[in-house]
């Protein structure tokens, strides 16, 4: 399995990027809204995931960062949402915006999705609510402070925006992050 390719732009188009890496030259799959960030003779490192299917050639699939990737792999875990479907999911929403609509059940946002009816924007919530759990820890710690946020009486729209708050405002431990939020939560309930 790859996990990460380095190497030079050889050709791009406006969703795929053809690397050269030591003489090997692989076409990979990238979202379109990150065309603009490869020049041909450039040096780029991209994150990797691999799709087989069945009478189908293997696809590279390029992610500019390990969030991506995760939030990629777990929308291609839904069922009814495939690898270019993924893809084009990530080209309309950054991160933030889709945990938020995630977290807060905001089925009418996630059925403007490319490919998204409202049996998968139902399907999302269910899926992932809580559980976009990133490597970089951002979004586990997130998720770990909502979990608080309600367990201590809040509703999970108003535990998202004070965990998030408390995180933009430099929050870093779950400890930290929960006294910002508690703090920012209360003082919007007076």
């Amino acid at each position: 399995m790859i996990w990460g390719l380095k190497g030079v732009v050889y050709s791009k188009t406006e969703n795929s990027v053809v690397l050269e890496v030591q003489g090997v030259y692989y076409e990979i799959l990238i979202c379109s809204k990150h065309d603009a960030r490869f020049r041909i003779g450039e040096e780029v490192f991209l994150y990797i995931r691999e799709t087989v299917r069945e009478g189908n050639p293997v696809e590279l699939i390029g992610f500019v960062d390990e969030e991506e990737r995760t939030l990629y792999d777990a929308l291609v875990k839904i069922s009814g949402i495939g690898p270019k479907n993924a893809l084009k999911i990530l080209d309309v929403t950054d991160l933030d915006t889709f945990v938020n609509a995630v977290e807060s059940k905001d089925t009418t946002f996630l059925r403007t999705l490319p490919g998204v009816g409202t049996k998968t924007a139902e399907r999302i919530v269910l899926e992932l609510s809580g559980k976009l759990q990133f490597t970089g820890g951002k979004i586990d710690r997130m998720g770990e402070a909502l979990e608080t946020m309600i367990a201590l009486g809040f509703s999970r729209k108003e535990a998202f925006e004070a965990v998030k708050n408390a995180m933009k405002n430099g929050a870093k431990g779950l400890e930290e992050i929960v006294k910002m939020a508690l703090s920012a939560a209360r003082d919007n309930k007076m």
